[in-house]
C-alpha cells in the first residue's frame, strides 16, 4: 500500500496532481504517519489537507519530508508550493534539495534555468545550477557560473570551491576521459576528486555502467582491489596504515598490511591519522568523529575505503575507492546462500573469527575471477591515473549521490 502510495505521490508523478487528488493521497500519508507514530509529521500533512493552498504549511510540510527520508513526495509538496508562491529564493532551493536527494538532478537544473532572475540577485541559485549541471553532465553551464561564483566569506569560499574544483579537474583529464554518458571513472574522478579501482560487469552495457545495486563482496574482490591499490601508493612510501573503530575497517588494515608490507598503527586518540594509508571497509561505517579527523588530507595520506554508495552522499570522498553499491553485504557478514539443487534460500552465519585470520585469508585469496574483471578498461584506468594521482593536500570534497553516468536503483 505505502509503495503504491508513494509512486503516486511522489515526483515526478506527483507535479501533475490536481489540488483535490493530492489533498486524498496525503491524507493517506497522514493517516499512515500516524499509523507509524510520526505524530509532528502526520500534523503537518493534516495542516496541508485542510488548507492547500497555504504556501506556509506547504513549505513546512516538503522540509519535515526532506527530513523524514521522502525527498520525492517532498519535491511533490514544494512544486505545489512554488506554483504559489513564484520566484520564492527559499522554496526553489528547498525544491532543488529534494531534488537532488532523489538524484533528480536534469529536473532540479531545469528549475534553476527556469529561475535566470533569482540566480542573478542570489548566490545560493547561482552556486546550485553550477553543481546541478555538472551533475548532468553540462560543464558548459558549470564553467560559465564559475566567473559570477567570487567568493566573499568562508561559507561562499566553501561553494566556490566546489564549482572550482570540478572545473580543474574536468580541465586536468580534457583528452583522456571522454565524459560521456558512460565515463563511470572519468566523472567519479571530476566530481569528487577520488579514483574508483573497480567497474562492475553486472548490466555494464545497460543499466547499471559499471555500479552496483545490491552485492554480496567476496574475498577475492577485496584482494584484487589491495593489489590495485598497491599499485598506486608504491611510489608513495607510505609509512604505515591505519584503521578507524570497527570490527570491518581492522580486517581491511589487517589485510592491506599483510598483502602489501605496511605496518598497522593504531588509530591516534588525539588529533588525526598523518602520514599514512587510511584504511575503510565501507566508507558508511565511518563514525562523525572520525569524519571529522579526515575532512582535510594531510600530506602523504591517502583515504582508501572498500566501498562506498552512490544512491546518497557522504561528507567526505576517499582518495580511492574499490567500488560503489547501494547495498552490500561484507564476505564476512551474514548472507543469503541458494541451494543449487533445490533452489531454496538459507541464511549463512556471518564469520567471527578473529581480524587476524579473516586478513590472513584475504591475503591468500585466490585471484578474482576473470568474468569479474570484464568491465575495467584497463587502458582508460592507466590513462586517468597518469593524470590523476596522486592527491594533493587539502579539503576532501564531498561523495555526490548519483551523476552523469545513469545507473538503475532499487527502492
Amino acid at each position: 500500500m505505502a509503495d503504491g502510495l508513494f509512486s503516486r505521490l511522489g515526483w515526478p508523478a506527483g507535479r501533475d496532481l490536481r489540488v483535490p487528488e493530492l489533498q486524498r493521497l496525503l491524507g493517506e500519508l497522514g493517516r499512515l504517519a500516524a499509523e507509524r507514530g510520526a505524530a509532528e509529521l502526520a500534523e503537518l500533512v493534516d495542516s496541508v489537507v485542510r488548507d492547500p493552498d497555504s504556501p506556509d504549511h506547504l513549505y513546512k510540510l516538503g522540509y519535515a519530508l526532506i527530513d523524514a527520508g521522502t525527498p520525492e513526495v517532498a519535491a511533490t509538496v514544494l512544486w505545489h508550493c512554488l506554483a504559489l508562491v513564484g520566484d520564492s529564493e527559499e522554496v526553489v532551493c528547498e525544491l532543488v534539495s529534494a531534488l537532488e536527494s532523489a538524484l533528480a538532478h536534469a529536473d532540479a537544473f531545469d528549475i534553476l534555468d527556469k529561475h535566470a532572475a533569482l540566480r542573478a540577485r542570489s548566490y545560493l541559485p547561482r552556486y546550485l545550477y553550477a553543481y546541478n549541471a555538472a551533475m548532468i553532465g553540462r560543464l558548459d553551464v558549470t564553467r560559465a557560473t564559475l566567473p559570477s561564483l567570487a567568493p566573499d566569506g568562508s561559507q561562499t569560499a566553501t561553494l566556490h570551491g566546489t564549482i572550482a574544483g570540478i572545473v580543474e579537474r574536468a580541465d586536468r583529464v580534457a583528452g583522456t576521459c571522454p565524459l560521456d554518458t558512460r565515463d563511470l571513472r572519468g566523472w567519479h574522478y571530476v566530481l569528487t576528486g577520488g579514483l574508483l579501482v573497480h567497474q562492475s560487469p553486472y548490466g555494464f552495457d545497460d543499466p547499471m555502467h559499471g555500479r552496483y545495486a545490491w552485492l554480496a563482496d567476496s574475498l577475492p574482490r577485496l584482494a584484487y582491489a589491495i593489489d590495485q591499490l598497491g599499485a598506486l601508493v608504491k611510489k608513495l612510501a607510505l609509512p604505515c596504515v591505519y584503521a578507524p573503530e570497527g570490527r570491518d575497517h581492522e580486517i581491511v588494515a589487517e589485510a592491506i598490511a599483510t598483502r602489501l608490507g605496511i605496518p598497522r598503527a593504531p588509530w591516534p586518540a588525539i588529533g588525526v591519522p598523518a602520514p599514512g594509508l587510511v584504511a575503510l571497509y565501507d566508507l558508511r561505517g565511518l563514525l562523525p568523529g572520525q569524519l571529522a579527523q579526515l575532512e582535510q588530507r594531510r600530506p602523504d595520506q591517502i583515504l582508501f575505503a572498500h566501498a562506498s554508495p552512490w544512491t546518497v552522499d557522504s561528507p567526505i570522498a576517499p582518495d580511492v575507492t574499490t567500488l560503489l553499491y547501494q547495498s552490500i553485504v561484507p564476505p564476512w557478514g551474514e548472507s543469503a546462500v541458494i541451494d543449487p539443487a533445490t533452489g531454496e534460500v538459507s541464511r549463512a552465519a556471518a564469520d567471527h573469527r578473529e581480524v587476524s585470520a579473516i586478513a590472513a585469508e584475504v591475503s591468500a585469496s585466490a585471484p578474482l575471477p576473470a568474468g569479474e574483471l570484464s568491465a575495467e578498461e584497463p587502458e582508460r584506468w592507466s590513462s586517468l591515473v597518469a593524470r590523476a594521482w596522486p592527491p594533493s593536500p587539502g579539503s576532501r570534497t564531498r561523495l555526490w549521490a548519483g551523476g552523469p553516468v545513469p545507473s538503475s536503483r532499487f527502492s
